[in-house]
C-alpha cells in the first residue's frame, strides 16, 4: 500500500450543465444548499494554513492513537460457535471517518427530472463514456434516485470524502450502487472502483463496500473512455483489494446516509489510496448491470446493444445500458493538460500551449464534434471535449 500521507491541493472549481430549470419545493433546497457550498469553498482557508492544520491534526491523532489501541499482545477474537482451525480476528477499527468539513470542490451534473416526463434525455454521450441513463430499459420509466444532481469532495489528513446529492431521495432499500472511480496516473483508465451498496441508515459502515483494482490496466482499451467495444479480452475491475473483514485495512474505506439529507449519500476512504500525485475521480449510480469486469461500458456493448435515452437517436430506447449515471471526470491534486480523456471543463478553461485546438461539444448520437463547431472556447455550462480548430 502507498505510504499514508496527507494530500494538500489548490482548490478547483468544476462546472457541469445540469442546473434545473424548473423547481419544486425541494428543488429550492437543492440550490440553497448549493449557494452555501459555493460559499464554503470560496471560504475555504489558504494552502500554507492547511498544512499546519494537517501536521496539528497528525500529531493529536498520534497521541490517540497511543492512548486507544490494543495492545497487539493480547488481540480481541471472536469465535463461533464450532470454531474454524484458524479463528480471524474480530477487525479492531481505529479510524473511524466522522463528518466532513466545507467543500473542497464539487461538480454539477447533466439530470433529466425537466425531460423525464417524455422518457428521454439529451444529456448522455455513449461514445465518450458519458452517462446519463436513469431510466429502466425499454419501458423508460425514470429512477430520480439515480440522477446525479452535484457531487463535493473534501480531503482531510486522513479521508477522502465523498457526497453525492441526488434528485430523488434514497429508497429504503434495493440492489444499488454508489460508486467512486479514481484514475490515480492521469491517463484516462481507472485504476480503482469503489463501489457501496445502499447503506441502511446514517451510521458509518464498512458493509457492503467494496474496491476494486484494475490489476492488469485493460480498461479503456487503446483509446481510455472511447467507445472501441465489444473487447471480448477486455477484464475491468477483476481485483478486490477491500471487503468487509478482508484486505490488509479493515477500515480503508465507509458509506453512509447522510444524517441531515434524504437525497444524499456519503462515500469515505482513506486518502493514502491515491497517493500524493494528484488524482481524476467521478461518480457512478448503478441499478442496472452492477459488474465492475463491464468497464469501460462502452468497450464491452456497442451504441446498438446499449440503446440510447435520446428519442433523436434510432437506437432509442436504452437496452443493455440502462439504469446508470455517471459523471463528467474532475481532477484534485495537480493541473491537468487539457487532454485527459473524460475531463470537466468550464467556460473560462482554454488550451494552453496547443496552438490550433479548441472545444466542441460532442454529438449526442454520432462520435466526436458531429456537426457541431469547434471554437477556442467551451459555451457556458456546457461538456465539451477537445477539437482541432478549422
Amino acid at each position: 500500500m502507498i505510504n499514508h500521507r496527507a494530500f494538500v491541493v489548490p482548490i478547483l472549481f468544476i462546472l457541469m450543465a445540469g442546473i434545473l430549470s424548473s423547481c419544486s419545493g425541494s428543488d429550492q433546497s437543492i440550490d440553497a444548499y448549493s449557494d452555501q457550498v459555493r460559499a464554503g469553498v470560496s471560504a475555504t482557508q489558504t494552502k500554507e494554513a492547511f498544512i499546519i492544520s494537517i501536521d496539528n491534526a497528525r500529531e493529536t491523532d498520534a497521541a490517540k492513537k497511543i492512548e486507544t489501541e490494543t495492545p497487539e499482545a493480547s488481540p480481541t477474537i471472536e469465535f463461533t460457535e464450532t470454531p474454524p482451525a484458524s479463528p480471524t480476528p474480530k477487525p479492531i477499527f481505529r479510524l473511524k471517518p466522522g463528518s466532513p468539513p466545507r467543500v473542497h470542490m464539487y461538480i454539477i451534473d447533466m439530470v433529466s427530472v425537466d425531460s423525464a416526463k417524455n422518457k428521454t434525455t439529451l444529456g448522455d454521450n455513449y461514445a465518450w463514456g458519458r452517462l446519463e441513463r436513469p431510466f429502466t430499459s425499454r419501458t423508460m420509466q425514470y429512477r430520480n434516485y439515480l440522477d446525479i444532481y452535484q457531487v463535493n469532495l473534501v480531503m482531510t489528513e486522513t479521508w477522502v470524502y465523498i457526497t453525492i446529492i441526488l434528485i430523488g431521495n434514497l429508497p429504503d432499500e434495493g440492489d444499488i450502487y454508489y460508486s467512486v472511480e479514481l484514475d490515480i496516473d492521469h491517463n484516462g483508465r481507472g485504476d480503482f472502483l469503489l463501489a457501496a451498496g445502499l447503506p441502511p441508515d446514517d451510521e458509518w459502515t464498512t458493509e457492503n463496500v467494496i474496491i476494486y483494482a484494475d490489476a492488469d490496466e485493460d480498461i479503456g482499451g487503446i483509446y481510455p473512455m472511447y467507445m472501441e467495444g465489444p473487447i471480448q479480452s477486455q477484464t475491468g475491475y477483476e481485483k478486490i483489494i477491500f471487503k468487509d473483514k478482508f484486505g490488509d485495512d479493515w477500515d480503508l474505506a465507509w458509506v453512509r446516509r447522510e444524517p441531515d439529507n434524504r437525497n444524499q449519500i456519503q462515500l469515505a476512504f482513506k486518502n493514502n489510496l491515491i497517493g500524493t500525485s494528484g488524482f481524476l475521480w467521478n461518480i457512478w449510480t448503478d441499478e442496472g448491470l452492477k459488474n465492475p469486469s463491464y468497464y469501460d461500458f462502452n468497450d464491452h456493448f456497442t451504441f446498438d446493444e446499449a440503446g440510447s435515452p435520446n428519442k433523436d437517436n434510432y437506437r432509442y430506447p436504452l437496452k443493455a445500458v440502462a439504469l446508470v449515471d455517471s459523471t463528467c471526470r474532475a481532477w484534485y491534486g495537480y493541473v491537468p493538460s487539457g487532454f485527459e480523456p473524460g475531463l470537466c471543463f468550464t467556460g473560462e478553461q482554454v488550451i494552453k500551449n496547443r496552438p490550433g485546438y479548441g472545444w466542441c461539444e460532442p454529438d449526442p448520437i454520432y462520435s466526436g464534434c458531429g456537426n457541431n463547431p469547434c471554437l477556442t472556447y467551451c459555451p457556458g455550462k456546457r461538456f465539451c471535449i477537445p477539437c482541432s480548430l478549422p
